[in-house]
């Protein structure tokens, strides 16, 4: 009995041993990426990236003194074959009016696009200028792979973590905007889908009264129709449905 006791006891401190190292590494890692740069902080930068990146990461514009003062919106087009396009559609009103504007208890269905765009503009706006034509390209065909051939070959190109994370918003809007190509187009037959992530500045409050400050578009360029694995495109239709009425 007592060689059992003990024996747990032994489990016991090593669990709690590896969750303090996990815990204290994890708190390392956490101020390092909120630190200001330094030597330390520049070395570990990569590392630092794909560990923080997309899930650990830390905005403080949410707090004074310089609180979130842009709305992010996607847009996205379809397109047919001979290169014919929709308007476009601007998704992150459409998700707003369904379900938060004049609604008491407003649902999460308000935010998927919105915080898409917004986390999607927090890293385009780290790429060079090389890095952002090679977005705006058009891809018909084997669109990722070569896009992340390309953005690796680009001047001043960055990380592979940041790379990576580029690629994968890029074919979730990609995805995103299949869907709605799917659930809305009628006046033609969708080949290819386009997206922009707009970015429009509040006004400051001096200046309410004046026209809003100029928004930001970027735009990025032709992508094929996409779909994830066990994604539902009924389901999917049906909420468009739902938002338009």
């Amino acid at each position: 009995m007592a060689a059992t006791t003990a024996s747990r006891a032994t489990w016991v401190k090593l669990v709690a041993v590896a969750l303090a190292l996990v815990v204290g590494a994890h708190a390392a890692a956490t101020f390092l990426w909120i630190a200001p740069q330094n030597a330390i902080t520049r070395a570990a930068a990569e590392p630092l990236e794909a560990y923080m990146e997309p899930v650990f990461q830390q905005n403080w514009s949410l707090f004074a003194p310089t609180p979130i003062n842009v709305e992010n919106s996607l847009e996205v087009r379809a397109l047919d074959e001979d290169l014919n396009a929709t308007e476009w559609l601007d998704v992150t009103d459409l998700e707003i009016s369904a379900n938060f504007t004049h609604h008491l208890f407003p649902n999460r269905a308000s935010r998927p696009t919105r915080m898409l765009a917004a986390r999607a503009g927090a890293q385009f706006r780290q790429l060079s200028d090389a890095e952002l034509e090679v977005l705006g390209d058009h891809y018909h065909e084997d669109a990722w792979p070569r896009l992340a051939e390309a953005l690796e070959e680009a001047e001043g190109s960055s990380s592979p973590a940041r790379r990576k994370l580029v690629l994968d918003y890029d074919r979730t809007m990609a995805a995103y905007a299949t869907e709605i190509a799917r659930a809305t187009v009628t006046e033609l037959e969708p080949s290819y889908v386009q997206f922009r992530v707009v970015r429009q500045p509040a006004a400051r409050f001096s200046a309410r009264d004046s026209a809003p400050p100029a928004a930001t578009t970027y735009t990025f360029g032709r992508r094929p129709m996409y779909e994830f694995p066990r994604q539902d495109s009924d389901a999917f239709r049906e909420a468009i449905e739902r938002f338009e009425r």
